[in-house]
């Protein structure tokens, strides 16, 4: 059968150029493993972004002098906004719920005692779908006559154009970072697996002129740069399970940080996920780094 043939002429080609398949395994096993820390990383980084943009609420105030109608509307216009995917959701917040709520936050709740009435405006809190509708929101509802004259619209807008560029520049530059990395695994493997195929380069123009077709000549190379790319995988996905288990998880339960609390709305890649997706990685560029090199010796 072919494909066992192809296996048995990777297997024999392996042997037979035992330092050269060490070195495409290690450049395989450092590419694999810088994929698998920085994949991680990224996606947390990312996710805690996300996290904090969820967190940007546009408070829309209410003026005291404001008729139910007014307010009725102001309500029906939120709710269009609401409809057309703008926002996700809005809660009436009423004048004593205010004031209640500025009394949970105090720790001497009592000086609001000393208050002839409540100062505080009813509001209605907004929650945009994405935090760059937070000026969209700003925008359909600004000139409404039921706003609070002195309070109006107050969303931390800074914060939100802060967050904005860090999620953009977060993800264009973890996308790079990736590309670049792949780029320069596949032709660190390629160039590895190049010594292997010069070294039976009279072999190959041998079954050149006996008639063999280009992908006959090509299976047993690219499974053999699967092999290494597995291998090299496999190994690294051993190290950083390690290092996971060694290190970040017992330093995770023992930090007391805001990144470690259990109530972190940050996430990443769980790590079965990610072991398919590196050895699959490992394997693809294994056999692309062999397919890419191999183009050059079957030119006619």
């Amino acid at each position: 059968m072919r494909i066992g043939m192809f296996f048995r002429e990777a297997l024999r080609s392996i042997r037979a150029n035992a330092a050269i398949s060490v070195a495409a395994t290690v450049t395989a096993l450092i590419a694999v493993f810088i994929l698998g820390a920085f994949i991680p990383s990224f996606m947390y980084v990312r996710s805690a972004v996300d996290a904090q943009k969820a967190k940007v609420d546009v408070d829309v105030y209410i003026s005291d002098n404001a008729s139910i109608a007014q307010v009725n509307a102001l309500k029906g216009r939120l709710d269009v906004l609401k409809t057309d995917g703008t926002i996700a959701g809005f809660t009436y917040v009423s004048k004593d719920d205010a004031l209640r709520l500025m009394r949970e936050r105090l720790r001497d709740p009592s000086v609001l005692d000393e208050l002839p009435s409540n100062p505080l405006p009813a509001k209605f809190n907004v929650q945009p779908a994405e935090a760059e509708n937070a000026n969209a929101v700003v925008a359909a509802i600004k000139d409404d006559p039921a706003l609070d004259p002195t309070e109006g619209i107050v969303y931390p807008q800074t914060t939100a154009d802060r967050l904005l560029t860090a999620a953009k520049f977060v993800q264009w530059a973890g996308f790079a970072l990736i590309g670049i990395l792949l780029i320069a695994a596949i032709l660190l493997i390629g160039n590895t697996i190049r010594l292997s195929i010069f070294a039976r380069r009279r072999e190959v123009e041998v079954m050149r002129l006996v008639g063999a077709t280009n992908w006959f000549i090509r299976w047993p190379f690219m499974i053999e740069g699967v092999i290494c790319g597995l291998v090299g995988a496999v190994v690294a996905v051993a190290m950083l399970w390690g290092i996971k288990v060694g290190v970040v998880d017992a330093w995770a339960s023992g930090a007391d940080t805001a990144l470690t609390k259990s109530g972190s709305a940050a996430t990443t890649i769980g790590f079965p996920l990610l072991t398919l997706v590196l050895v699959g990685a490992g394997a693809f560029l294994g056999a692309l780094g062999s397919g890419i090199t191999l183009r050059r010796f079957l030119r006619i």
